[in-house]
């Protein structure tokens, strides 16, 4: 019986860890600001972009999520913007905003 009971909390944990493995990335609840320039990462056959990052002062690069306003910035390479929205993280610690507004900045 005891044995039964065990097996049963394994199971129990390994499940729940599964399944919180199974969420591909972990989204912020507040929105962010960022300001950088956007550089194209992949094009299509006529050479428009088909994904962007931002990529800060300091270095960092935050991928932009192909919905809402992120599609905008499709066309704003080598431009530099102040956006804002809420940054996920994948698996992988990549980091991803879905962008709700932009500016460009001088």
């Amino acid at each position: 019986m005891l044995r039964k009971k065990t097996l049963l909390r394994v199971l129990c944990v390994l499940a729940i860890v599964t399944s919180l493995g199974a969420v591909p990335l972990l989204a912020a609840t507040e929105e962010v600001e960022i300001i950088g320039t956007v550089f194209g990462i992949a094009w299509d056959a006529n050479d428009n972009a088909t994904a962007v990052i931002i990529a800060t002062e300091d270095g960092e690069e935050i991928a932009v999520s192909n919905s809402g306003k992120g599609t905008d910035l499709l066309k704003l390479e080598e431009k530099n913007v102040k956006a804002s929205g809420f940054i996920a993280l994948d698996e992988q610690g990549m980091k991803t905003i879905t962008v709700n507004k932009y500016m460009l900045q001088d």
